[in-house]
């Protein structure tokens, strides 16, 4: 229990009578307005608004401001102002000594249930190109990776999960069309 001297009553400031004078109406108005606001966002009736020459997605007035570029997804905190230098956050991926995808704790990640004619399927940290999704893999005795494919494209994890959900026992060498280099 906290003795006298730590324990406070918090007692916040009254409201000051006067707003705070503003020397230029446009400028500070327009940099201090919560984003939601600068864009006209009261409900999610319309989940679309266009703002600084850019399109966003508003899924409702507490919602993150959801801005697509061509290279990124940009979320702005709707109750603050226009920002165009945030927070950003860089994606960095994990890949042990055979080129597996680590998880968050750092264990290599398989695909549960999954195999090729009983070799555990391992995630890649080799992505399709122009796209997220992952390769995937299964290693021999001497530890070499060999890739998975359909028609001679690579399979990714989301196939392999599908083509899994498929069998009863996770064998994906009982598809013929599924091939291995």
């Amino acid at each position: 229990m906290p003795d006298d001297n730590q324990q406070r009553d918090f007692n916040p400031p009254p409201p000051s009578a006067t707003p705070p004078v503003q020397q230029d109406h446009h400028s500070v108005q327009s940099e201090e307005l919560p984003f939601v606001d600068e864009l006209g966002i009261e409900e999610n009736d319309i989940p679309i608004r266009g703002g600084r020459g850019r399109i966003f997605s508003a899924a409702g007035r507490f919602s993150p401001l959801i801005e697509f570029t061509d290279e990124h997804v940009i979320m702005h905190p709707p109750q603050l102002p226009f920002s165009e230098d945030g927070p950003a956050e860089d994606i960095h991926t994990e890949v042990d000594r055979r080129g597996v995808l680590l998880d968050e704790l750092g264990n290599a990640k398989h695909i549960a249930g999954a195999k090729f004619k009983g070799q555990t399927l391992w995630y890649l940290g080799e992505q399709l190109p122009g796209t997220t999704k992952y390769m995937v893999a299964w290693f021999d005795a001497d530890d070499r990776p060999h890739k998975l494919y359909v028609n001679e494209e690579p399979l990714t994890v989301e196939v392999v999960f599908r083509l899994r959900n498929k069998t009863h026992d996770g064998e994906l060498s009982f598809f013929a069309d599924v091939t291995t280099d």
